[in-house]
């Protein structure tokens, strides 16, 4: 195989715990023609430090005087490569030794390959396997979807499961651009989107990447502030999901979905996308705040609302009364929800389980019914029987007995 070269970029922010075994890990590939460019992003660790100690050629770092965020430093790192090919690894992930080869030998024997991934294994901040404890999330990185339809609708659906593994042509980052600056934590998403519109994304399917979980992670630790700020730019994202997207391609991913499954014009297909961004959280209806802004948009525009109007019955007046709902649902709303819904599932298993008790006490009622009856019905048959006739004046004398023996003892 012509070995072509692969440029690394490589974004690195006080991880000196960990920036030498990733650096080792590029080191130790099998597929020696690469280059590593790191962007050290003002670190104030010993992190530098680290970095100068290696004698490669190979690798060439980037000091950024001051922090800046991944997103700016893994631009800085994009406009010094020179390779064919791009890779990414963060300072705090490990490659297998075979990565690099297995990922570049399917992008040049797949003629129409411009993008490859790989599975990935789970590590805890010493280095420990973490699959089993951490199964879920695994089986969501690990987990592919058919086709590129399939990715694109889940993009804008449920949102991303793939993690940086990728190698991709060079060729694609003048094609889609460097990563948006506006996306704190979605970066990656984002750029995943854009990449999908223009190609195909193809798998190794061997865990070729250690993908580390650290409890105090930069951006994606579990604060409310980091889930508002996350949620927000999923949003933000969805707004702008069409954009740059082909009418074709556009209707050959979501036209199973359309309101009208006729609609071919522009026009059409630009009123679709209204009503898709409506549900475009889980196909929910929840958060159709941003169908809603396209609609208004469409109201206003002289070409498009006669479609609307003429194709859909969308006037003016169905959007007056739309926009009485609520349209925009947020954590804590959707936390209340999660909580009705509990309640409510409660309230549906303790009416079950009143009801299973009413029937047994009906069933027991029954049964203690039947049981009295069959006491009468023998009780009847020995009131009748000569037995019974005979003793009684015995019995008689039996009750007169106890009785004068109970006022004996109260006296």
């Amino acid at each position: 195989m012509n070995e072509k070269l692969v440029s690394i970029v490589m974004v690195n922010y006080n991880q000196e715990r960990f920036i030498k075994e990733a650096i080792d890990s590029v080191i130790a590939q099998t597929y020696q023609n690469w280059e590593l460019i790191i962007v050290d992003d003002g670190s104030t660790d010993q992190s530098v430090d680290i970095i100068k100690n290696y004698d490669d050629d190979r690798i060439k770092p980037i000091y950024l005087e001051e922090n800046s965020h991944i997103c700016i430093a893994t631009n800085v790192g994009f406009s010094h490569v020179t390779g064919e090919y791009i890779a990414r690894l963060d300072s705090d992930d490990v490659w297998e030794k075979e990565k690099l080869y297995k990922q570049v030998a399917l992008l040049e024997e797949k003629p129409n390959a411009r993008v490859c991934f790989t599975q990935v294994n789970l590590i805890d901040e010493n280095g420990q396997n973490i699959n089993e404890k951490e199964s879920e999330l695994l089986n969501l990185y690990n987990s592919r979807q058919k086709d590129r339809k399939d990715w694109i609708r889940f993009f804008f659906f449920i949102g991303n499961s793939l993690l940086q593994t990728l190698v991709f042509d060079r060729r694609l980052l003048e094609e889609v651009g460097n990563f948006n600056l506006a996306y704190c934590q979605s970066h990656d998403f984002e750029f995943l989107i854009r990449l999908i519109k223009k190609t195909d994304f193809y798998f190794v399917e061997e865990k070729l990447a250690k993908y580390r979980r650290t409890q105090t992670q930069q951006n994606s630790a579990l604060t409310e502030q980091n889930n508002r700020r996350f949620f927000n730019e999923y949003m933000d994202i969805r707004a702008h999901f069409f954009e740059g997207m082909s009418d074709e391609l556009f209707k050959n991913t979501f036209q199973d979905l359309f309101v009208n499954q006729a609609a071919e014009t522009h026009e059409e297909l630009v009123c679709e996308q209204a009503f898709l961004l409506s549900k475009c959280i889980g196909y929910s209806m929840e958060n159709p705040i941003l169908g809603m802004q396209k609609l208004a948009q469409l109201l206003n525009d002289g070409k498009i609302y006669p479609v609307l109007k003429e194709k859909y019955g969308y006037t003016s007046k169905k959007y007056y009364q739309d926009n009485t709902q609520k349209q925009f649902y947020t954590k804590k709303d959707e936390h209340m929800l999660d909580v009705l819904r509990e309640e409510n599932k409660r309230l549906k298993q303790e009416n079950e389980n009143q009801k299973n008790h009413v029937e047994v006490l009906i069933d027991l009622k029954e049964h203690q019914q039947m049981y009295i009856g069959e006491l009468e019905r023998e009780l009847a048959v020995m009131k009748n029987s000569r037995s019974w006739k005979v003793t009684r004046p015995f019995r008689r004398v039996v009750r007169l007995v106890k009785n004068n023996s109970r006022k004996d003892l109260e006296k």
